[in-house]
Parts: structure tokens; sequence; C-alpha cells
């Protein structure tokens, strides 16, 4: 094999290598340097700099160099290197406005019609100029490295977008979230009994999600169904909903539009989550088709829908209400078991008590349900009331 195709495979496998850095900053520095230390290696050359152009700035700037100082490289004007030749070697001898101190030839990098830098060699440390098969190579090395700099400049360019991307994604988080608290808060406002109660079937709607396993983003989904699924109550009377003797047949058909209001509200939002407006409109829905607003029933009730009506119910019964009595948990479990099939699902109630079980044993790292019901309850009458459903629901 002959010594220049020896050369030209270590500076292909250099290369090569290079190439793979791409995705990592720290990396890409120092093999780009030690791309460097093989190119002055294989021309014996006393000194070596590779340049990259910004284009914002029109400056180069010195990515790794050997030999130079750095204000002679700062001196060279990229304008006039791209008057030259593409990746073709150029041999500086006297020409002023290219010469750098020690430096003997000069390859402009460009990639398509895009200028990315430049390459410096400095003399040799042999007796001898450089050679056509010198230039030759170099030429090849030159094409090489200015694909390897232009992919890591797209790489990092599209790394930026993508850090901004996910910036205003956190920044449209936090405004869904406010508009969200603000919903609830205006919900409040109307009708002091079920203060925070969205807040609440939200928590425990995610943390019922997140055992059944859904990722991060449909639990957020999730989470946000459970703070609007009221949200259509702002469009009620303050009378109507704060009123202490039992609804009469009207007014309880005039509660139950809050449902259709909900999704004519949560309709008009552009959700970065499916299915939010569907699950506020149908959590009052029972699996037996007794529900509302559509009567729907089985298999046209999403796990959404199943988890929130389970979350709304079993908050509704622990919470004080101007007309009754809130129930103790163990009582408001029970009724839930009791309606099995034909309000509640199987498999959101088995979840709903493993969920609620772990809690009380402290076995999940942040409690979702526990910290928002009765104090005075006894834990340990409701985990073996748990464990008990748990076990029956579990059998095949």
């Amino acid at each position: 094999m002959s010594t220049e195709l020896k050369k030209a495979l270590y500076n292909i496998s250099a290369l090569a290598d290079l190439g793979q850095a791409i995705t990592s900053e720290n990396d890409f520095h120092e093999k780009i340097q030690s791309v460097l230390y093989v190119i002055t290696g294989t021309f014996l050359a006393n000194k070596g700099a590779l340049l990259f152009y910004d284009k914002p700035t029109n400056k180069l700037n010195t990515l790794t160099q050997k030999g130079f100082a750095p204000a002679d490289l700062d001196r060279l004007n990229p304008e006039e290197l791209m008057s030259l030749g593409r990746n073709e070697p150029y041999l500086i001898g006297d020409d002023p406005v290219l010469a750098v101190a020690g430096a003997e030839i000069l390859a402009p990098l460009w990639v398509r019609d895009e200028f990315i830098g430049a390459l410096l060699l400095g003399g040799k440390l042999t007796v001898g100029p450089y050679t056509l098969e010198d230039l030759e190579l170099l030429n090849v090395i030159a094409n090489q490295i200015a694909i390897a700099l232009n992919n890591h400049s797209l790489f990092m360019d599209l790394s930026d977008k993508l850090e901004e991307n996910r910036r205003l994604y956190e920044e449209m988080r936090h405004i869904y979230h406010g508009t969200l608290q603000a919903f609830a808060a205006a919900i409040d406002a109307k009708d002091a009994y079920t203060k925070n109660h969205s807040h609440r079937v939200a928590k425990y709607s995610a943390a019922i999600a997140r055992e059944l396993g859904w990722d991060e983003h449909e639990i957020e989904g999730m989470y946000v169904a459970g703070y609007l699924h009221d949200v259509g109550k702002l469009a009620i009377s303050n009378t109507l909903l704060n009123k202490v003797t039992p609804f009469t047949p009207e007014e309880r058909e005039e509660i139950r539009k809050h449902s259709t209001l909900s999704h004519s509200i949560t309709a008009k939002i552009k959700f970065p989550w499916k299915n939010v407006e569907d699950m506020v409109w149908h959590h009052h829905e029972r699996l037996d088709g007794r529900g509302y607003p559509e009567a729907l029933a089985q298999e046209s009730l999403s796990d959404g829908v199943r988890i929130l009506s389970l979350a709304d119910s079993f908050d509704a019964m622990t919470s004080q209400r101007p007309y009754r009595e809130k129930m103790d948990v163990q009582s408001a479990i029970g009724e839930l078991r009791k309606n099995l099939e034909s309000q509640f699902d199987h498999k959101v109630m088995l979840v709903f008590c493993k969920v609620l079980d772990k809690e009380i044993k402290g076995e999940l790292p942040e409690p979702d349900i526990l910290p928002h019901l009765d104090r005075d309850s006894d834990l340990s009458v409701i985990s073996a009331l748990l464990e008990g459903i748990i076990a029956e629901l579990s059998t095949p």
C-alpha cells in the first residue's frame, strides 16, 4: 500500500469519527482537535488551524489551532476567502490579503453554496514544499471537514430550536394551568359548598390514570378535564347552586345542563390534550345508560369518562353539600362498590382502591387522594375495606 493511500485512509478514519461526534458538543470539540492533530501529523505541518464561519457576525471563529498566534488568525477576512475555490487548497505564498504568519496553505471550506470556514496549515517540518499529491489529499479532507462542521452546525441549530420549543411549551402549560385555576376559583365563588371540588377531582383522576399506566401527557389531559368538568356551572344561577332544600324536577333538569355547558365552553379551546371536552361532557353518564346528557352506555364511554365519573362521585359523596351531610370514607367506598357495573367501571374501581390503599400504607411518594380526606378517618379500617375489595375485584 502506497504512503499516500495510507495517509488518505488514516484521515478518512479520523473524519468518520468526527462525523459521529456531532450530537455531543464536548465530544465534538475534543475530536475536532484530534482531527487537526491527525492532519498536521499526516502532512508533517508545523502549524494548523480550523476556523468556523459565524454568519450573523460575519467573522471566522477559531475552533482549534496549533502553533498560530490567535491575533493573526483574527485578521483573516472571510469575504476574501469566499472568493477562492471551494475546498481547494490555496498556496498562500506572498499574498498580502491571505497572509497569516507561518501559514503556507489555506483551504476555504464549503458545503454546496454555504461557506463553512477554513483550514490552515503551516510549513512542513521536513525540507521541501507541499506536493501535488498533498494538495489532492487535502482537497478530499477539506470536503469531509466542511460536511462534518456543517452537520454539527445544523444539529446545534436544531437543538436550540428544540430548546426554544420546549420553553414555549412550558410557558403554554403555565398559561393553561393558570387559566384552569381561574376557572376553578370562579366556580368556587359561585358555589361555596363545592370549594376546591374541581381541584380534588383533578387530583383523584390523575392518580387513577397514572396507576393505569397512562403516559404523562395523557395524565395531564385527565387532570385538565378534572379541573374543568364543572365549568358549565358558571352559567347556572347562584341561587340554584346554593339551594339548601332538595331540587324540584325542573331545578334538577336545570342543574344537569352544566355538563353540556361545560362541553360548549371547552370545545372552543384548542387543547394540546385529546378528548378533554368529551370527558367533561359525559362525566355524568352511567354504564347502564341511565346517565346524562346523552344516556350513553358501556363501550360508548371512554376510560377518561369512566375515571372522571368515579372521581367526581367519590368527592361529591365525601364533601358537605347544602342539602345533605357528607359521607364518611368507608360509606362512600361502599356506595361505589354497590354501584359497580351499573354506574362505575370495574377496572377503574379496582385501580382507585389500589391507589388509595398504597397512599394509606405510604407506598407512593406523593399522595393525591389521602390528603383531601377527613382527618378523623380510621385509616386501618379503610385499608382493610380496600384490601377486601381489591381481592374481590382481582378474582377472575
